[in-house]
């Protein structure tokens, strides 16, 4: 049972982060597409900081979701990035209600479930 909680946990981890960082990089590269000048534009001229300072929360969280873990080094980081990571979700679904983006509410709320999954399995069922 330890066993195969632990490749689900691993599944998760690496689903999550591979979603982070695609979040990372659409938030700081692709600013000019349609959908991110429409948010940049409901949200102000300020939120061009804030969408960068969400690619940087979300790369540092995929990437510490799976690195200590993978490297052996520090593998309780694990634990913190993925509650850190649902706090950071529960912020994302309350600025995406906000300013009304229903589908990235449905999103956010689905990572928040995984972050938060990972968080308790990593910490309570399958401690490193």
């Amino acid at each position: 049972m330890v066993g195969t909680m632990n490749i689900i946990l691993w599944i998760v981890q690496a689903i999550l982060a591979i979603k982070l960082v695609s979040v990372s990089f659409s938030h700081a590269v692709q600013q000019d597409k349609d959908a991110m000048k429409q948010a940049i534009q409901k949200m102000g001229s300020s939120s061009k900081v804030w969408h960068y300072g969400v690619a940087v929360l979300t790369l540092v969280s995929g990437v510490g979701l799976v690195l200590p873990a993978v490297l052996s080094w520090r593998s309780w980081l694990t634990i913190g990035v993925a509650a850190a990571t649902a706090i950071l979700m529960l912020a994302s679904i309350f600025f995406h209600v906000r300013y009304r983006e229903k589908p990235l509410v449905f999103a956010d709320v689905i990572l928040f479930a995984l972050s938060a999954f990972v968080a308790y399995g990593r910490w309570a069922l399958v401690p490193f």
